[in-house]
């Protein structure tokens, strides 16, 4: 089995955090809303007609 080491998953899950607190500033200037999808991953609609999942390993663009 490989194992990710802690300090790398650390890395990841800040980098996580800066990308969704980037995506909420859109969500504050009126350019973006945020999605629950039926599976519960969180999907970002932007206004220009976009989208983005955030799942449980990475973000996809979905449009």
């Amino acid at each position: 089995m490989n194992a990710v080491p802690t300090d790398l998953m650390d890395e990841l899950s800040n980098a996580r955090r800066q990308v969704e607190a980037y995506c909420q500033l859109l969500v504050d200037a009126g350019k973006a809303q945020w999605r629950v999808a039926d599976d519960g991953d969180a999907e970002l609609h932007m206004e220009s007609g976009e989208a983005y999942r955030f799942g449980e390993l990475g973000v996809t663009r979905l449009k």
